[in-house]
């Protein structure tokens, strides 16, 4: 959702290459907040909580197929805050950011940006996820499933607004902790089998995209993305590719509207004991939000309302993915 945002923010101000600047020309405080509430509706197999928030089943009865939908609604609280130093081009910045839509992952993270002439900008900033519970043994059939923390931590790093252009490079590396990794346990795998389907190692992410004015009123922002899911086990460990285009229309006076479609895949090259194959996973999304400037006179607010779809579908059913969500809440910039 973060993403979306940010994207309406930037294409509100982008009339050339060089609005794709992030750091002001005036020293001061600058930011966004967002308020508003959430419905969902999800299937995972592999996923138990998001921000307090239980996303499916307990129980389970089939290791062989697709999970149940679960629907649920929630808060929705985001934040954005910069200052900038103008004299030495330097950002210090904070504020939450969605990493993945298809799994709720949210980061906070926090950070510095700096200047470097006519090659543009680079960053740097330490983020951590937002809570979340995942199952100790998410292959437990036939009983209740126990919660156990995700921790997940790291850096990012990027170079934006190369040498003057809507070019920008991202990379990003975060690990990933259960308090306890108890996968198979239930189903009597011998401790190598077992360690084959540990969820515990590196997530990896090579970011190239490119802002581009199409026209007035018009942005586009084409990405592409190396993904690397380094894990302990090999038959969890993947990696692949990811492709988003970003869309955004504020050529009218009221009204600002985005577009942004997703797909991918990865695959594991190893095969998962439970399954006797490696695991492939098609991934695809699409979003869609619409905001209306100043409602009732508010200055420097607006209603946003968004939705959206996505889904992840493994050669392997109990893997499947699917998301549906609608939103509406306010958007307050400064």
């Amino acid at each position: 959702m973060n993403r979306i945002v940010l994207a309406i923010l930037g294409s509100a101000a982008a009339v050339s290459a060089n609005a794709y600047d992030r750091i002001p020309q005036e020293s001061g405080f600058s930011g966004f907040a967002f308020i508003g509430a959430g419905s969902t509706e999800r299937e995972t197999n592999m996923i138990a909580t998001v921000g307090g928030t239980e996303v499916a089943d307990e129980r389970i009865d089939s290791l062989t197929q697709s999970p149940d939908s679960e629907r649920y609604g929630k808060l929705l609280l985001d934040f954005g805050l910069s200052y900038t130093f103008a004299d030495s081009r330097t950002q210090i910045f904070g504020g939450t950011e969605l990493e993945d839509f298809l799994t709720q992952d949210s980061t906070f993270g926090l950070g510095v940006r700096q200047g470097i002439g006519d090659a543009g900008n680079l960053r740097a900033s330490f983020i951590a996820s937002t809570p979340m519970e995942t199952w100790e043994d998410p292959y437990l059939v036939g009983a209740d499933r126990e919660e156990t923390d995700v921790k997940s931590g790291g850096m990012r790093l990027g170079w934006e607004h190369i040498f003057g252009s809507g070019l920008e490079l991202t990379y990003t590396k975060r690990s990933v902790e259960l308090d306890d990794e108890l996968s198979g346990t239930a189903l009597g795998l011998t401790a190598a089998q077992r360690d084959l389907l540990d969820r515990e190692g590196d997530l990896k992410e090579l970011k190239v995209s490119y802002f581009w004015q199409a026209a007035p009123g018009h942005v586009l922002t084409p990405s592409f993305s190396q993904i690397d899911h380094d894990l302990d086990g090999d038959a969890m460990a993947m990696d692949g590719y990811q492709a988003e285009l970003n869309y955004a229309y504020t050529g009218m006076q009221d009204w600002e509207f985005v577009v942004n479609l997703l797909a991918g895949k990865l695959e594991s090259d190893d095969d998962n004991p439970i399954y006797g194959k490696s695991q492939d996973l098609d991934r695809m999304g699409l979003s869609l939000a619409a905001t209306y400037k100043e409602p009732f006179g508010l200055q420097d607010w607006r209603a946003r309302a968004a939705i959206s779809y996505g889904e992840e579908d493994s050669n392997i059913d109990f893997y499947d993915t699917k998301i549906t969500s609608l939103n509406l809440g306010m958007l307050y910039t400064f």
